[in-house]
């Protein structure tokens, strides 16, 4: 009778066992990690642990391709038909026999003990796609240089010095250059890296449905930075529409109710910075109170709610407008409601900027968009790169840099920097300021409310 209860004891066991394993390996084919991740890793603060090279074959038959997972399900399966037993198993002599369920027992055992699963949490993608190597971060340190009442944040990254020159991010590298340059395909067109995928999102226009997908940055300088892309091919050069607001600030606000502080920023335009032609909108995690740029303009008083305004004491031009307070949940149509009139004014005054400026380059108008869910920011482009003066020392800037955000490859660049300038450097590839003008004109008392 002693033996009869041990040995149902021990079935009910490993029954619950397996069971457990193809839960896991299930878990563990959407939150692919693996044990010993840590071990030989770098440890990137931010960043999280990047793993070993040498340990390439685990991130490939569980990270990449999901191998392991795939023989955990396998043979927990195998072993609750040989416990439960399947009516056709147990007309399989050997399914009896102690020995082979052991063995069965230790090999499930082994292979699951490779896997490794955590709470699901908005970084495992990120996570995972570095782990992967599909993702690359770049570690950095921050300087600091006050400049025109703004307190610049110039980053300093040594390891972009082993990377070929690219334009599009000063606080991420873009992808790889574009068909439109190099005969290469678009790096935002499908299929998507599997690691870099985070989701779609589609929103219904008025006659047209608006379709995107969010991937992460494949080059990063700082964490968790993603991109929200129009899944349709729309060029860089065109303005964002309604539908681009609506899922922008869905975004921001979705992220500050998990307790994130995001910001949202655009490069329009062949001179704002951009390298690649298809559409796409980038979010980067800042501090709890923005940006610097933001930080400034938080505490500007203004004359008049529901009207642009500019920061005069800056020596470029710029247009800022200050949001109500949004909610997540605010429907599309209110949301595209309140957004858009808004930034609908704000273009119109970098068209008027570009226009009072007789020396700017033809075409389209390239202009930088600074987007926090306090503000909206319009910065008129009339260079990509600035030149310091005496040196063969060029700096590249997009919208980051307006926000007070720069990056630069080595600490003899930072220097030149200080000496010249955040602001100046702002001001050699900006527009020079009409708000006078523009003040005395129309254009500023259009009523966006």
């Amino acid at each position: 009778m002693g033996k009869l209860i041990w040995h149902e004891l021990s079935r009910y066991i490993s029954l619950a066992a397996s069971t457990y394993a193809v839960w896991a390996g299930v878990w563990a084919i959407f939150f692919r990690k693996f044990f010993w991740d840590f071990v030989g890793g770098i440890l990137r603060d931010p960043g999280g642990i990047q793993p070993n090279p040498r340990i390439s074959v685990f991130i490939t038959l569980i990270v990449r391709v999901p191998v392991i997972q795939t023989m955990t399900i396998t043979f927990g399966l195998v072993i609750i038909a040989l416990e439960w037993p399947l009516v056709t198993v147990d007309r399989i002599p050997f399914h009896r026999l102690i020995p082979i369920k052991i063995f069965l027992l230790i090999l499930q055992a082994a292979i699951a003990a490779l896997l490794y699963q955590e709470r699901p949490s908005p970084h495992i993608p990120y996570e995972a796609a570095l782990s992967s190597g599909d993702l690359y971060f770049f570690p950095s340190e921050t300087h600091l240089k006050e400049d025109n009442g703004i307190e610049f944040e110039i980053r300093v990254c040594p390891a972009l010095q082993k990377k070929p020159e690219q334009r599009d991010g000063q606080i991420l590298v873009s992808q790889e250059p574009s068909v439109a340059t190099t005969g290469q395909p678009d790096p935002f067109a499908p299929p998507y890296s599997l690691n870099l995928y985070v989701g779609d999102l589609a929103l219904d226009d008025e006659d047209d449905t608006a379709e995107y997908v969010v991937l992460l940055n494949k080059y990063c300088v700082v964490p968790h930075h993603f991109l929200l892309v129009t899944k349709e091919f729309r060029p860089q050069t065109s303005p964002l529409l309604p539908s681009d607001l609506v899922h922008i600030y869905q975004l921001l606000l979705a992220a500050r109710r998990a307790n994130k502080s995001l910001i949202a920023f655009y490069n329009c335009g062949v001179n704002s910075g951009a390298s690649q032609p298809h559409k796409h909108v980038q979010f980067i995690e800042v501090e709890r109170d923005g940006p610097p740029l933001e930080k400034i303009t938080r505490n500007l008083k203004i004359e008049a709610s529901g009207r642009p305004f500019a920061f005069q004491s800056l020596p470029y031009a710029n247009h800022i407008f200050r949001l109500p307070a949004l909610s997540l949940d605010s429907t599309p149509a209110e949301l595209r409601q309140t957004l858009f009139p808004p930034f609908h004014s704000l273009l119109d005054l970098v068209i008027s900027t570009v226009r009072h400026d007789p020396g700017y380059p033809s075409g389209s108008p390239s202009y930088n968009v600074i987007l926090t869910l306090e503000h909206m920011h319009l910065i008129p482009r009339r260079y990509e790169t600035y030149t310091i003066p005496g040196t063969d020392t060029v700096i590249h800037v997009n919208s980051l840099g307006y926000a007070g955000m720069m990056l630069v490859k080595n600490h003899s660049d930072l220097e030149e920097i200080k000496k010249v300038g955040p602001a100046e450097i702002l001001r050699g590839v900006g527009v020079e300021s009409v708000h006078d003008l523009q003040v005395s004109g129309s254009l500023l008392e259009t009523d966006c409310s």
